[in-house]
């Protein structure tokens, strides 16, 4: 699933509450902004194992990069807090980099139906939009039980914020496992309009935390450290985001795939 469902998660779903439709030109925009910047992203993944009492079984900090060659792009850090040894990079980096390299060719706006776009608040200088999914992807996730907010800068058009948090528990990959936690908070840094560039870095301190239940066994997934990148093999100029994405704390781990 690679990072497909992890964007589904991180910037759509079914925030529905009641409110005004939004035009949702505004929107169109700055989803387009973030489209025409870099393709993808290079984040910092911590995962914990946990025992059945909430103890840690096991930790790893990984390092993801999209924009370096296939036998390059994971790095593993640290194992249970403790620098990783040559033997254990090499044996984990072989199996992890091995697997073929999953595209995404969508941009983010296809999957989300824009017209149905609800404003959920508004000030001077930005909107904030619940957006549903379009038809086609829901199939994937049961959206009622993700609520998602994106934030638009209205001076420069550019996504300022992504927020996302779980209502209910929710089933994936066939019903083998559920994403009992997920708390996204993702800050973009403010396009300049004469800066030359699509758009906007991701902050510092932004973050994506979920649990999930895998077969009875519970894992805790952190991303942090996002920095936007042109995947490898792409130029600049054709780089689109096609799922920009954090890992999908359900999808890409659980397949063992960003």
């Amino acid at each position: 699933m690679k990072s497909r469902l992890f964007w589904i998660l991180l910037v759509t779903a079914g925030a529905l509450l009641p409110s005004l439709r939004a035009e949702p030109s505004l929107l169109n925009r700055a989803l387009e902004t973030w489209a025409g910047g870099h393709g993808d992203l290079a984040f910092t993944q911590r995962s914990r194992a946990l025992t059945d009492d909430g103890r840690t079984k096991e930790e790893h900090l990984e390092r993801y990069d999209p924009s370096l060659p296939d036998s390059e792009r994971w790095r593993l850090l640290q194992v249970d807090g403790q620098p990783a040894t040559a033997a254990q990079r090499a044996a984990w980096e072989q199996r992890k980099n091995s697997k073929p390299r999953k595209k995404v060719l969508k941009k983010p706006a296809e999957y989300l139906a824009v017209d149905q776009a609800r404003v959920l608040r508004e000030t001077s200088t930005a909107t904030s939009f619940a957006v549903p999914l379009r038809p086609e992807t829901a199939r994937l996730l049961t959206l009622e039980n993700i609520a998602v907010v994106i934030t638009v800068d209205k001076e420069t058009a550019s996504i300022a914020g992504i927020g996302a948090t779980l209502r209910q528990p929710i089933r994936v990959l066939l019903g083998l496992a559920r994403i009992t936690e997920l708390d996204v908070d993702v800050k973009i840094e403010p396009t300049e309009a004469d800066a030359g560039t699509a758009a906007g870095k991701v902050q510092d301190g932004s973050t994506a935390r979920a649990t999930m239940s895998k077969l009875g066994n519970e894992i805790e997934y952190e991303w942090s450290d996002f920095k936007r990148v042109t995947p490898f093999g792409q130029s600049r100029t054709a780089a689109t985001v096609g799922a920009a994405a954090v890992p999908a704390a359900a999808g890409r781990t659980a397949s063992g795939e960003p």
